[in-house]
């Protein structure tokens, strides 16, 4: 079972073992070369700021995934329950990118960005830019999507160390949201809070209930698989296991 803690991402530990193993490596080289330790410190703090500035951090990540193995699992099985509560609300996958290099490549995903899903939700859309007014379904879906990530992480692990970008996310919407009528919810910090946990919760329960098709997903996206075979194996998935249809 999980409890709230365990929906509360923590900072990730996986850049925490990258930077102590390269101390490591880096005292070991000044010992044996007799290099001196402030000129290797400086020189890594300048290619780490040239690593992030030209290639979007993709050395760093590729050694954290060296150090810490786990970390790839982790942000595959996050991205896969963005991915799988976008697509089970009615909300098209636009991209999925998995890693520093792939992101840079993509134009839908901000600098900076390591890994992320991109989705469209039409209703939103019309709502936030004033087509339509903004309503508590749509608000709703978007928190459970948003929270898809630390759900899938949380329910697979234990706990997430991913998701503080979500977090954010969600706290920007939601505060962003201005009443527009008198009787209109107000999103204080305790509304955002609970908001959040419901959202967390709610991905929870459908990725239990769909657990097949996010383990397909999981593994097509495991194998590089593009988006149509992502979404083929979601569906094949649940029409073996008799989840049709996706949503109501």
């Amino acid at each position: 079972s999980l409890n709230m803690a365990s929906l509360t991402p923590r900072p990730s530990n996986g850049f925490l073992f990258a930077g102590v193993g390269l101390a490591i490596g880096e005292g070991f080289l000044s010992l044996y070369s007799g290099i001196d330790l402030t000129a290797l410190f400086l020189t890594t703090v300048f290619l780490f700021l040239l690593d992030k500035v030209i290639v979007n951090g993709t050395i760093v990540e590729g050694f954290t995934k060296i150090v810490a193995p786990e970390y790839s699992r982790k942000v595959i099985r996050h991205e896969a329950g963005h991915f799988l509560i976008a697509y089970l609300l009615g909300c098209p996958v636009e991209g999925c990118v998995l890693s520093a290099w792939k992101a840079m490549k993509d134009e839908r995903f901000a600098a900076g960005v390591t890994a992320a899903t991109s989705f469209f939700d039409k209703k939103l859309s019309e709502q936030i830019n004033g087509k339509k007014p903004l309503t508590r379904d749509s608000i709703d879906r978007y928190s459970a999507i948003v929270m898809g990530g630390i759900a899938a992480e949380a329910s697979q692990f234990g706990f997430a160390d991913g998701g503080a970008g979500d977090e954010q996310a969600l706290i920007q919407f939601l505060s962003s949201i201005s009443p527009g009528t008198k009787n209109a919810q107000t999103w204080n910090g305790d509304g955002i809070r609970n908001q959040a946990r419901w959202g967390a919760l709610q991905a929870v329960l459908m990725l239990r209930h769909y657990s097949s098709s996010y383990d397909a997903l999981v593994d097509a996206l495991e194998r590089g698989s593009n988006l149509g075979e992502c979404i083929f194996a979601i569906e094949s998935a649940a029409k073996e296991a008799g989840l049709t249809p996706l949503e109501e």
